[in-house]
């Protein structure tokens, strides 16, 4: 009988020290995850300036083909701030366009929360085919 009443008080829980140690646990493995997710992010995040650059670059060359000259962002039929500039699909660049009469020069420049990207934060693409980035090669 006394075994019985044992048995029928026994623990069925988890107690505080095992909760806390747990939490300990997430926490550390979440300190350690979390900046590689990061950065993981902004580095997809780059193709969004990679395609838009090429696409933007596309079509001042169907522009050229048809005018003879290359043109602004807002000729091209693109969405445009007072400054001329336009941004991405996700808001994460800023794309502005420097013309001379047979060339032109894309810059994409980091914005909102993809300017956390210090690698890589400038992508710039010519008329030539031409691409630069701000400090590394492997941004393009």
């Amino acid at each position: 009988m006394a075994a019985e009443m044992k048995n029928r008080f026994r623990q069925q829980g988890v107690t505080l020290v095992e909760l806390i140690l747990t939490i300990v646990i997430v926490g550390i493995l979440s300190s350690i995850a979390y900046p590689k997710f990061s950065q993981y992010l902004q580095q997809s995040r780059r193709s969004e300036a990679h395609s838009a650059l090429i696409q933007i670059a596309n079509l001042q060359e169907q522009f050229f083909l048809q005018k003879q000259r290359y043109a602004s962002l807002s000729e091209l039929g693109l969405k445009t701030f007072p400054d001329n500039s336009h941004t991405t699909e996700n808001d994460y660049y800023r794309i502005t366009v420097t013309v001379a009469s047979a060339s032109f020069r894309l810059t994409a420049m980091a914005t909102n929360t993809q300017i956390h990207d210090t690698e890589c934060q400038l992508f710039t693409l010519a008329q030539d085919g031409s691409r630069d980035s701000s400090s590394h090669e492997r941004c393009w």
